[in-house]
């Protein structure tokens, strides 16, 4: 029997000029080794061939990494407009460098241990981030992104035919109503009117490889429009179920000094919270490009 499975060619390794680049998975992923990363805030052909294996790789991972805040934030400035504000506090003296450190955050309605893309209740969600680990556990902690186009392509004609012309609504608290009460209380209805649901594709275009890819979110999506509320929710789980199988993931295990960069549009990941009270200090720069997503 067939599968749209087999129908899906493993990602070749790539040539770049300056770094060299080992595919994660057979999907999507790149180690990339030979390059520190500070050096393509002032070469433009460095991030230019940063920049391409991005599109082509949709997350790269580095290791080694010596990169100072100023340093981050110049980087995140390379690839679009850096977001000033977010759910963790930014460093004082470099306004868009967020400091996710925890136990800390524990303190606050913390929900992203469930799949999503980031700010995809936006308008115009999260382009891109970039991620440096300072202190991490020793053998806990780990970050999963899965892969939106293999997800997509690995459905069959049928389900495409049906998913192309949905809409769904997302929502910051369809999963995290109940602790942002705990935490928040009554500012639960600021947020809200700052950060309404909005109607996004099912299945998006990306606007810059032209591929089509998957844009729900277990964390994010909340109901397909159009349907009743036990059709959708037949839809939807299914969706999550299917796009976070194994055959789509990618694993990564952080050691201090660690940067990775994805690509928010074409991924959806998870924080792995198994560390408890273990201290772990990361800096995070995100970006976005004013992008509306569009079937």
């Amino acid at each position: 029997m067939s599968s749209a499975l087999t129908d899906i060619t493993p990602i070749a390794g790539k040539t770049y000029e300056g770094f060299t680049a080992r595919p994660m998975t057979g999907s999507f992923g790149a180690l990339i080794s030979g390059v520190q990363v500070a050096d393509a805030i002032d070469n433009a052909e460095l991030f230019s061939q940063l920049h391409a294996a991005w599109i082509d790789y949709q997350a790269l991972f580095f290791r080694d990494q010596e990169l100072t805040p100023a340093q981050h934030l110049a980087l995140g400035k390379r690839f679009g407009e850096v977001q000033t504000e977010g759910y963790a506090p930014s460093l004082d003296e470099h306004p868009g460098v967020w400091v996710q450190e925890y136990p800390d955050m524990y303190q606050g309605p913390v929900s992203d241990i469930n799949w999503h893309a980031d700010s995809s209740f936006r308008e115009n969600p999260t382009r891109g981030s970039l991620l440096y680990a300072l202190d991490v556990p020793v053998a806990a902690g780990d970050t999963v992104w899965a892969d939106a186009y293999a997800a997509y392509e690995a459905l069959s004609d049928s389900w495409k035919s049906f998913i192309d012309p949905l809409t769904a609504i997302h929502d910051v608290a369809t999963k995290g109503l109940h602790s942002m009460l705990d935490s928040m209380g009554g500012g639960v209805i600021a947020m809200r009117a700052a950060l309404p649901p909005t109607e996004q594709p099912v299945v998006a275009t990306h606007p810059e490889s032209g591929r089509k890819m998957l844009f729900v979110s277990e964390l994010m999506t909340r109901e397909i429009v159009g349907m009743t509320e036990r059709e959708s929710r037949a839809v939807l789980d299914f969706l999550f179920a299917h796009q976070t199988r194994p055959e789509f993931q990618c694993r990564w295990h952080w050691e201090p000094n660690s940067l990775v960069l994805w690509d928010n549009y074409a991924t959806i990941h998870r924080g792995i919270f198994d560390f408890g009270m273990t201290h772990r200090l990361m800096h995070r720069v995100s970006f976005h490009d004013g992008w509306r997503p569009s079937a």
